[in-house]
């Protein structure tokens, strides 16, 4: 036979001597409150024993299926144990599972032989006892009872009547049978010499069975000595002597062979064992109840009670849970059961003998549970479970059993009465708590270590202080609805000890502290922050305390930021104000204002100015700094001054649209001659438009898409204030608790207005310069780029080549399309809301451009009557390029631009005379007269049909007789140069 049987996965493993272990993590093992035996006996001595004994004292013949209202003759026992009645209640109850799984299958198979089974074959099976073995047992035991009706149950000593009646012939071989025989003459050593109930000194009986024993052992003829009646009759006689010895002065009807500590609790916990289900641990067998009303028998023999039972009753239930993986809370809720049961048997009950055993089993118990519940947050990562609530019943239900009625040093006078429940929740609240503060500080050091340099994290002290809210709320949602049974306080036991833990890093820091940095802000915002909610539960839970909560405030003596935090505010805006400019001045010297620097076609500057305007203010306001609401306004109009420092810069190192306008050239008359067109068909442009005024051009270099990333930039800064201003007119909405009443510790965000009128900034003002710049700086930069584009881009097929020469020559379809050229430019770089305007311009540039060339556009162009609609058809082909057939600019704007150049378009087709004649009238009206010394009339900048500088410039670029002659007699204006 093997010394010993381990069960398959994390079941239970019984070594020799009965000592229990299990597998898995040391964690998780539970150590036997039994102690081990100091006898050679393994687990499967102990439960074979079992078996004998339970045999014995249910008689020789198998007990029916079932059959809960059997007669024994052994006299009835005042305590009781669990009727089938009350353990089919407590099945129903507690939900528990009757085994219907694989050790089922396996009995019904052992089963197969058998017409009607009985509940001693279930036991059979339970105990893994063989058919062969327990044939041997009960022909054995009948036969020591044979002829003797009168002798009871309790009256025999098993294993001395199984040596007696059986013999090597009943075994396979020699070898089983020296075993099996080892096996009892251990078992008596360790009932009668080894852990008796009648204690005594090394007497003759001792002696003379210590002898037989030897004698049965020793040497290599322990079968022969077996059979030695001389032998057999020494160990009878030394046996019976010890186990008729008195016990506590008084002589029972009964022996005392297996009722001593610990042998009977071994015993009694294997008999115990046999209720569960071989295979599956976290089942019960149907046959439960009868299985306990058949063990109950043993009570006499083992020296069991009430009490007993019931504490080796909830420590089996408590192993078997245990040993299944913590999963079957089902056990874990009858074991406290039997737990409440043990401490109404003690109640004024309680005996000495007893004592050793209730203290083992119930401190075994406290101490597995509490080595948990000291780190319930590790233990039960997803929040109380079944489990949890089970372990603290286990817990507190032992400490109060031991304390109250067990352990001798609570029973002296005059001590204080404890509330045994309340002050273990304590310890285990403020354990737990400490070590998952612990272990918040540790995560978020290595989170720091590992990103140290990347400036990617909020401070340690910051998230530390958001990770214990977290761990606060969680406390209460979590785990304090499941302690409030014990502790009704609990959340706020827990709240005061995360303000302490938090409290002695945050002094810390203080005292360390000299400036306003980013981090200083998010720390004392955080600290305050969390130190409101904590004392917030504290302050909800301290209703339930016998004192109204004034311990736990006690507990929780403020972190006093507020004084250094005024002084470090007003520096902090003065700072940030300062360093935002001299950013700006730095950055936007350095900007590219290319299109590939984003998708989205605007600088990178702007992004990360509006950037740091906007940390400025999340800063400000994370900044516990409400009591300072002029600092608001004073950091809003500083962060306004440095959006408009911004504008300004970048509006400011373009130049302006007149740098592109070339000076009008000096009037003059057509030199009309049959080899004028051909002397100017291939000269280039004027003198007058030869040197330009580029010395005001800032950025001769600047392509339109660069100044669309400008226009783009500013706008979007635009699109952005509100924003900003919604973030100035929000900052000091928080999430404020719920009054108590409600039921809830935290509310919903919710906005909580200024207690004076002086907090609230005039929004309206908020960012009036910046704006101001906006409006002027767009416009500026829309007509820059478009001015550029037509008087510089555009200049040498345009300004300089249109019309040169001949104008049915030189017209506009190579314009027309470098145009279509920059207008896919303003598409693919400018903000889709700037599109337009930016065409418009540009179509204005174009016009203004074209009016320029037939009105002031040099000698190098001259223009008969019949270029007229030559002229007008460019001009359409013009227009038709930006209305786009309905998809470019809205036809009413086009036609508001081209008015004016179509209405002097209809000076080119009059005659000369004619133009005279309208000429000579304009100039008349008002009282003026022409005469030879009569002054050329004033440009005013607005060509126009009626305007009489407007009529003269087109006479001087009529090629036409007529018309030079008369300016040469009117104003003496000399021909255009060759």
């Amino acid at each position: 036979m093997a010394p010993s049987t381990q069960r398959v996965g994390n079941f239970e493993k019984q070594g020799e001597n009965g000592k229990q272990e299990e597998a898995g993590p040391a964690s998780d093992r539970l150590g036997s409150p039994i102690p081990p035996l100091r006898v050679e006996l393994s687990g499967d001595d102990i439960r074979e024993t079992a078996y004998e004994i339970l045999v014995a004292v249910c008689g020789s013949s198998p007990i029916s299926f079932r059959n809960t209202s059997i007669k024994f003759d052994a006299k009835p026992n005042i305590n009781k144990s669990l009727t089938s009645s009350a353990a089919s209640q407590m099945k129903r109850a507690l939900g528990l599972h009757s085994s219907g799984g694989s050790g089922d299958m396996q009995r019904l198979s052992s089963f197969k032989s058998k017409k009607n089974p009985t509940i001693t074959d279930v036991l059979r099976a339970q105990m893994r006892i063989s058919e062969q073995s327990e044939t041997r047992i009960r022909k054995a035991l009948s036969r020591a009872t044979a002829g003797q009706a009168s002798k009871r149950n309790g009256l025999i000593i098993v294993p001395l009547e199984l040596l007696q009646n059986i013999g090597p012939s009943a075994f396979a071989d020699e070898k089983e049978y020296v075993s099996w025989l080892r096996r009892q003459l251990r078992v008596l050593e360790a009932g009668l010499l080894v852990h008796p109930l009648v204690p005594g000194d090394e007497g003759m009986d001792a002696r003379r069975l210590k002898q037989a024993l030897q004698d049965m052992v020793d040497g290599h003829r322990t079968v022969e000595k077996a059979k030695s009646n001389e032998i057999m009759q020494m160990l009878r006689s030394a046996a019976m002597g010890r186990a008729t010895r008195a016990h506590n002065g008084q002589h029972g009807d009964f022996l005392h062979w297996a009722d001593g500590y610990p042998l009977n609790a071994h015993i009694y916990v294997a008999l115990l064992s046999a209720c569960f289900d071989t295979l599956e641990e976290v089942e019960v067998i149907a046959e439960m109840e009868e299985v306990l009303e058949m063990i109950k028998k043993t009570w006499d023999v083992l020296g069991i009670d009430q009490t007993l039972h019931d504490t080796l009753f909830a420590w089996v239930l408590y192993r078997q849970f245990v040993v299944s993986g913590q999963s079957a809370v089902n056990l874990l809720q009858l074991s406290e059961r039997q737990l409440d049961q043990v401490g109404k048997d003690v109640k004024g009950n309680l005996i000495a003998d007893q004592v050793p055993l209730l203290k083992s089993v119930l401190s075994t118990m406290q101490f597995w549970a509490e080595r948990r519940l000291l780190a319930y947050h590790d233990s039960f990562p997803g929040g109380a479970s079944d489990i949890m609530a089970g372990l603290l019943a286990v817990a507190v239900g032992c400490a109060q059993i031991l304390q109250e009625h067990v352990s001798r040093e609570f029973k002296g006078r005059g001590r204080e009465v404890v509330n045994v429940p309340l002050s273990r929740v304590d310890v285990y609240v403020r354990s737990s708590v400490r070590t998952a503060f612990a272990q918040l500080m540790e995560t978020v050091d290595s989170r720091r270590k590992a990103f140290k340099g990347s400036g990617s994290l909020p401070p340690a002290l910051a998230v530390l202080a958001q990770d214990t809210m977290v761990l606060a709320i969680s406390e209460v949602d979590n785990f304090s609805p499941v302690l409030k049974r014990w502790h009704p306080y609990a959340g706020g036991v827990a709240a005061a000890t995360l303000h302490s833990c938090y409290s002695r890093e945050f002094k810390q820091y203080l005292s360390n502290m000299f400036g306003m940095t980013v981090d200083t802000v998010a720390i004392l915002k955080a600290a305050d922050e969390l130190e409101k909610r904590l004392v917030g539960i504290a302050v909800e839970d301290a209703a339930e305390c016998d004192d109204g909560g004034k311990s736990l405030i006690r507990e929780m003596p403020p972190y006093e930021a507020d004084q250094a935090m005024g002084e470090l505010t007003r520096r902090w805006v003065e700072d940030n104000v300062e360093k935002t400019t001299e950013w700006i001045d730095r950055n936007v010297q350095q900007e590219k204002w290319s299109p590939a620097a984003n998708k989205e076609n605007y600088a990178p500057s702007a992004v990360e100015v509006l950037r740091i305007v906007e940390e400025s203010l999340d800063t400000f306001f994370e900044m516990p700094a409400e009591q300072y609401p002029e600092l608001l306004q004073e950091l809003a109009s500083g962060l306004d001054k440095a959006l408009h420092h911004y504008i300004v810069q970048t509006v400011k190192s373009c130049g302006s649209k007149d740098a592109y306008i070339p000076p009008m050239p000096p009037l003059t008359r057509c030199k009309v001659s049959k080899s004028w067109l051909g002397s100017h068909k291939s000269k280039g442009k004027s003198e007058a438009y030869r040197n330009p005024r580029k010395s005001s051009i800032v950025s001769d270099t600047e392509s339109l898409a660069n100044t669309c990333v400008r226009i783009n930039t500013i706008e979007h800064i635009n699109t952005q204030l509100q924003s900003l201003e919604k973030k100035i007119r929000n900052g000091w909405m928080k999430e404020e608790p719920i009054p108590p009443k409600s039921g809830r510790i935290f509310g919903k965000k919710t906005p909580v207005p200024p207690p004076a009128t002086e907090r609230t900034v005039d929004i309206s003002l908020t960012f009036q310069k910046t704006r101001s710049a906006i409006e002027e700086g767009v416009e500026q930069l829309i007509d820059l780029a478009a001015y550029r584009a037509v008087f510089a881009d555009l200049r040498d097929i345009f300004l300089d080549g249109l019309y040169v020469g001949d104008a049915s020559s030189a017209r506009i379809p190579s314009v027309l399309e470098q145009l279509e050229v920059k207008l896919g430019e303003i598409a693919e770089t400018s903000a889709e809301r700037l599109r337009n305007r930016i065409a418009g311009a540009l179509m204005r540039a174009c016009f203004d451009c074209f009016l320029l060339i037939l009105l002031a556009g040099g000698p190098t162009r001259a223009f008969k009557e019949e270029d007229a609609d030559v002229i007008k058809d460019d001009m359409y082909a013009l227009k038709e390029l930006f209305l786009a057939d309905g998809e470019g600019l809205p036809e009413a704007e086009v036609e508001q631009i081209v008015a004016p150049a179509a209405q002097v378009l209809t000076l080119f087709e009059i005659s000369s005379s004619e133009l005279i004649q309208i000429y000579l009238a304009s100039i008349t009206q008002g009282g003026k007269k022409s005469s030879k010394t009569a002054s050329i009339p004033p440009t005013t900048g607005k060509w126009s049909a009626t305007d009489a500088n407007t009529v003269l410039r087109v006479l001087c670029y009529r090629c036409d007789e007529s018309a030079t002659k008369f300016l040469k007699k009117t104003y003496h204006l000399k021909k255009a140069a060759p």
